[in-house]
């Protein structure tokens, strides 16, 4: 959760730097749903819950066109286990922990059609970026939180392109409920998706299975825009 907490404040930062006084500035925090599609899906069956964060600022002040960033991470699998080993000659319990993630860094152009349904604003978005599906095992001896040591254990970029849809309902001058479905295919690349039949014999990473397909998701937002 730290690596999401840096991120959220590197948006917060590009935020404040392009403030100004004329331009509107959007600074957006949402919870995802990932509906993984195609051999993705095959590999990796569960809706996903996750986090996204976003920054847009306006082109033009005459233009309802924005440009920005988007951050977003959700965990594809994760296996926990207690395992003996030998050290220096005794005998030691380890909790090892696996996790696959996918974190997310997209950006990304929003256009405001005049289409409103009373005081709902509707828009739409083209995006570009990557995927990173990266995959962690920490060893850690039992009763000793001290001893903590985390190892990569895969990880690769997956070029990602894609659109989506939204809406915006006005809480207030400054505050909008987002709504938003993002259909975001993505290029072939390797990553570990977890499986419950495998037996775990020295580690939990054994309770995963290496695969590769395109990494094709449809993303359901719902959030908080503050606008200024």
């Amino acid at each position: 959760m730290n690596q999401i907490y840096y991120i959220f404040g590197l948006v917060v930062l590009i935020a404040c730097t392009g403030l100004s006084q004329s331009k509107v500035n959007f600074i957006e925090a949402n919870l995802t749903l990932t509906q993984n599609q195609g051999h993705f899906k095959r590999n990796i069956q569960e809706d996903l819950f996750g986090l996204e964060f976003g920054y847009l600022r306006q082109l033009k002040l005459d233009k309802p066109i924005f440009w920005g960033i988007s951050i977003y991470y959700t965990k594809l699998g994760n296996n926990s286990g207690t395992f003996q080993e030998v050290v220096d000659f005794e005998i030691f319990d380890f909790d090892y922990t696996t996790t696959s993630n996918l974190l997310g860094f997209n950006g990304k152009v929003r256009f405001y059609p005049t289409l409103y349904l009373g005081k709902i604003e509707t828009y739409i978005e083209a995006q570009l970026g990557y995927k990173w599906l990266f995959t962690n095992t920490t060893r850690i001896v039992v009763g000793d939180s001290d001893s903590s040591d985390t190892n990569t254990e895969k990880g690769a970029l997956s070029l990602t392109y894609g659109g989506a849809i939204g809406i915006n309902i006005p809480l207030n001058d400054r505050l909008y409920l987002n709504f938003r479905a993002n259909y975001l295919p993505g290029l072939s690349v390797p990553y570990y998706a977890y499986n419950y039949q495998n037996e775990l014999v020295s580690s939990t990473l054994d309770g995963f299975d290496l695969k590769r397909s395109t990494t094709n998701i449809v993303r359901w937002d719902l959030g908080i825009i503050y606008r200024f």
